[in-house]
Order: C-alpha cells, then structure tokens, then sequence
C-alpha cells in the first residue's frame, strides 16, 4: 500500500519586518533576505498549527502528529488544544515532536506510517534582539493530511543520517544561539544532507537530474542554497521551495512550508524531494511523485497568496510585539 499526502494547508503570520528596516535599525542585516514574517500577539503555535489544519480534510484522521519547537507552555501537550480544535479530542493516537529543527519532518515521517494522519507543525524561533541571528528568524504553521486514497503526492523515497557532532545552533532559555563556527557548521550539514539526499534517491530510483522541485534546510540562507548545488541541484530546482527570503526560516515548521510551496507549483507527475536538518547531527529526506490530485485548486495551499497578504512593521512596533510574546 503507497501512501501519501492527501490534503495539506499553511498558516502565514500576520505581519512581516522588511530586511531594509532591520538594516536601517542596526546598521546591517545578516540574513540575506528580503523580509521575514512575525506572528501578531495572539499568534503561537497552537493557533499556527490549528489555521495551518482549517481547511485541510481531517476526516477519518486517528493519528495527529505535532511538531514545534517552541510551545506556548513548556512541558504539556500542544497536541491537546489542536485536536478538541480540529474536533479530533477523544480517542485519537497522539505524537509530539520537538527536540531539533528536524521535528517537522519527523512528524511526517510518523503521519506517513499510519493510513489516516495529520500532521501539524508550527514554529516561531526567535534570537535576541541584539544579535544577529534574529534577522532570519520567522514563524509559520503548516499541515498535511496523510493516507492511502486519493494522494496528490506519493511517497517513492526516504532516508535519514544521524551521527554525533557539535550543535553549532541550539535553543538556551528560549531563544536561538549560534556559536558562528563557520566552515565547520556548513561542513556538518553537507555531510548529513547530502547522505540522506541521496540515500532517498537512490531509494526512488531517481539521479538529481530526475527531480523537479526540491527542498532544502534554509535556516542560512548562503548554506542552504550553495549546500544545494554541491548535491548536484540547480536554481530551476530550488526555487518554488526556497520562500525564506519572503518568509524568514520558520524553524521546524520551514521544509513543511517549503514542500508546500513547491506542492503549489508541482505538475501531475513530477518529484518533489524535501530535507531537514538537525543541529547534532541529522538529517532526514523524502521523495514524492505528484499525482493528477495536485492539480486541484482545492489542493493548492496558496503559500505565495499568504505571504502577499501580510502586513509591514516598522522596527518599534516589532520590539513591542517581541515583548508581548516574551
């Protein structure tokens, strides 16, 4: 039995900081974006993953798989207020997904196993405001309903890395630290990328000639996209995927709303490879082949649509959101 994605939808913040206005602030922006989005006051990852799942079809789902990094309540199920949301409470198979920038995709993994998952995943990393690592911090939630009927992408590949390795980035008392070790992160996660990269192709039969669209870890921009052309992929390939330079990188959550946004822009019949990457070191990554579903208009997610429909901050109104949340 193949199974697949069946459904899927995101959640875009309401506001966005533009690179300009950050540079403006601080002289420089480090992110080598244009913008990035930020939740609103009432924005989390709760109310992220459940706008994410709005109009996903959740029908028949008895597995729920949630991934963030970033729990509006430390220590206790975000998977609760989703599922009595999404009017999944009751006798529905829970999995909570969390330790590294890889959850999301590891909540997929898990939704994939089982024929009726959905799988929500939300984030909003943030750094201090001082530092630099906070120019490409963003938010996003997105979901993907999984079976074996009526798929409008099926999985044809997978496979994962995992070994010992300094985390270069991690979370300390709620925000993102970045040790700036350079070569040797980018080292790390070409090491691990590109093994699962290509142990997923070569579990779909596939060369990197073969796919159309593919994802990659965008928590660096430079990394990410020059990491990509030393696994053998060229700009035509990334760039439905590549939305952190209109969106920030959205921690757990990024590769979700990065397949998304390629799933917008997939044909019937072609491939979509997505990765994620965890500071420690892994990585995991996935190959689908689109079926006639993905043509649907229903189907379509509309990352681009939500991502025009956000609206500008200046540099104050953004610290003042920062203090709500914080």
């Amino acid at each position: 039995m193949t199974r697949g994605i069946t459904d899927y939808g995101v959640c875009v913040p309401t506001y966005h900081l533009c690179a300009d206005t950050i540079e403006e602030m601080w002289g420089r922006c480090e992110a080598r974006i244009d913008r990035k989005v930020v939740p609103a006051y009432d924005e989390d990852a709760v109310t992220m993953a459940t706008e994410a799942a709005a109009d996903v079809d959740v029908d028949g789902a008895g597995t729920l798989a949630v991934a963030t990094t970033t729990p509006p309540q430390p220590g206790s199920l975000a998977s609760g207020p989703v599922a009595r949301t999404l009017g999944l409470d009751g006798r529905c198979r829970t999995l909570e997904f969390g330790s590294s920038w890889k959850a999301g995709l590891e909540a997929l993994d898990a939704a994939l196993v089982f024929d009726g998952g959905l799988v929500v995943a939300a984030d909003a990393p943030t750094a201090p405001l001082d530092d630099g690592g906070d120019h490409i911090m963003g938010a996003g939630g997105a979901a993907f309903a999984t079976g074996s009927d009526d798929v409008l992408a099926r999985v044809v590949g997978s496979a994962h890395y995992v070994d010992a390795y300094l985390p270069a980035k991690f979370r300390s008392d709620g925000e993102v630290t970045d040790l700036g070790l350079g070569g040797y992160t980018t080292e790390g996660f070409v090491k691990a990328l590109s093994s699962a990269v290509d142990g997923a192709l070569a579990d779909a039969g596939l060369s990197v000639e073969d796919v159309d669209h593919v994802v990659l870890p965008q928590d660096d921009v430079k990394m990410s996209w020059r990491g990509g052309k030393r696994l053998g992929f060229d700009g035509d390939q990334m760039s439905a995927g590549f939305i952190v330079k209109r969106l920030g990188f959205a921690g757990a959550t990024s590769p979700l709303l990065g397949l998304a946004a390629a799933l917008d822009a997939a044909d019937s019949g072609e491939t979509v490879l997505v990765s994620g990457y965890g500071y420690g070191h892994g990585a995991s990554a996935f190959v689908f082949e689109t079926t006639d579903g993905v043509a649907d208009a229903d189907a379509d997610a509309g990352v681009d649509e939500a991502l025009d429909a956000t609206s500008e901050l200046s540099y104050p109104e953004y610290v003042r959101l920062r203090e709500v949340s914080d």
